[in-house]
């Protein structure tokens, strides 16, 4: 039961992140490389306040969001106006950038080592336990960040997210302001980031750096098309799938077999397929 629950609450998590990289890429056309970047952000203020200043779970948490929207804001004023690979490669260098300086910051972040012994979130008198208790605690976040993503998405907004995925001039001559929206959105979406990443410190109790590199931004890419863009079902199903699918592999005896080495081609194999034949994503309705 244990396994399950901790698969459920590492899947919520990542439906969250899945949700408000939706936000940008599906809806509003942002390319956004730097996503995990937020992630770690918000997993580190959380661990320095939390652990070196000794802040409560709850302020801590929403300093962290904070911090993710404020820095998110100050990148993305410069960088929003670049078009095209630019933008992207703008993004991808932030991401290293912040890896780099989690490294190099070694008093704040205690560098390669990483930050161990977060707390746990407490209510009363006693913790959250491994299990349930941190589950729904997860889940109840997640529910919050894919919500907010659900109601901005509903609300008149969508039609000028839209209007600015299509085509940006068009939106500019029907009066939208393309550069501050984009901000907006990169803000919005970067901060839920900071949120999730506060809360997987809780969960997980330790940061490091390993865990919000290129790969895990390669992989968050996956699980919004595999899943499919525009679309709450699709943050559910991408990250459900590609987080699962590994874990089939636990039941399959290992005698003679590099199973390392066969999960990864079958995965590579199941990202082609999908591709190939539902470009759209499982969720997704196209155009």
């Amino acid at each position: 039961m244990s396994y399950i629950l901790s698969l459920l609450t590492i899947i919520a998590i990542y439906v969250a992140l899945t949700a408000s990289l939706d936000l940008m890429i599906g809806h509003t056309g942002i390319l956004s490389f730097a996503h995990a970047a937020f992630y770690g952000i918000g997993a580190y203020a959380a661990a320095i306040l939390t652990v070196y200043a000794g802040w409560n779970w709850l302020p801590a948490m929403l300093a962290a969001c904070l911090v993710g929207a404020v820095l998110s804001a100050l990148i993305a004023i410069p960088i929003v106006r670049l078009g095209g690979d630019y933008f992207i490669l703008a993004l991808f260098g932030v991401q290293l950038i912040v890896s780099n300086l989690i490294l190099n910051l070694e008093p704040l972040t205690n560098g390669p080592y990483g930050i161990l012994n977060v707390p746990r979130p407490s209510f009363g008198a006693g913790q959250l336990s491994t299990g349930l208790p941190m589950f729904l605690f997860v889940a109840a976040i997640s529910a919050i960040v894919v919500g907010a993503v659900w109601s901005f998405v509903s609300s008149p907004m969508r039609g000028v997210l839209h209007a600015i995925r299509h085509d940006e001039t068009i939106a500019l001559s029907l009066g939208i302001n393309v550069a501050r929206t984009k901000v907006v959105v990169f803000s919005i979406a970067s901060a839920m980031a900071a949120l999730i990443g506060a809360v997987a410190a809780y969960y997980f109790r330790f940061v490091d750096v390993g865990s919000f590199g290129i790969f895990m931004m390669i992989s968050l890419w996956a699980m919004v098309f595999v899943g499919g863009t525009r679309t709450i079902a699709g943050a559910i199903a991408g990250p459900t799938i590609l987080l699962l699918f590994p874990e089939l592999f636990r039941f399959i005896g290992s005698a003679g077999l590099d199973l390392a080495r066969i999960q990864e081609a079958l995965y590579g194999l199941l990202l082609v397929l999908l591709m190939i034949y539902r470009p759209q994503g499982l969720m997704g309705m196209g155009e």
